[in-house]
């Protein structure tokens, strides 16, 4: 069966959105899927106060107590900085939310997972620059 790490902007919407959730939990019913690390700090920085022991027993506990957690390693690491160098370069601006996606590409890759992902636009220019990543779907192609 594939490996698959989710982009957080995927999570986000099926957080806050009960018709979104069911579409991920479907999906995680026929597919092994990995939480990012560099997601879950994502999710749980944007989380408001009511939110976070839902986020945490819904979202986080699931993936950890299967060991099912990316996380990038050192060279992971110093394999975004270098993509991000590039881009920057390239005339990108580098944002934290950029940063996070070049930290999620690798811990895919790392995991020998395929990216799913709704932005289109950075991961193709962090694609670029790290061909490693072979393997991104649109979340839209599930949808189907």
């Amino acid at each position: 069966m594939r490996k698959f790490v989710l982009d957080t902007g995927l999570l986000v919407r099926a957080f806050r959105s009960h018709e979104e959730f069911q579409r991920l939990k479907t999906f995680f019913s026929a597919s092994v899927v990995y939480l990012s690390s560099v997601a879950a700090q994502e999710l749980l920085s944007g989380a408001r106060p009511h939110e976070l022991r839902h986020l945490d027993r819904v979202f986080l506990e699931p993936f950890e107590k299967l060991k099912r957690v990316a996380t990038p390693s050192h060279q992971g690491w110093r394999t975004a900085g270098d993509v991000l160098r590039k881009l920057r370069l390239e005339g990108y601006q580098i944002t934290p939310s950029l940063t996070n996606d070049a930290l999620i590409a690798v811990s895919a890759t790392e995991v020998g997972a395929t990216l799913v992902h709704d932005n289109q636009r950075d991961y193709v220019a962090i694609q670029r620059y790290y061909p490693r990543l072979r393997h991104t779907r649109s979340w839209s192609a599930f949808l189907n």
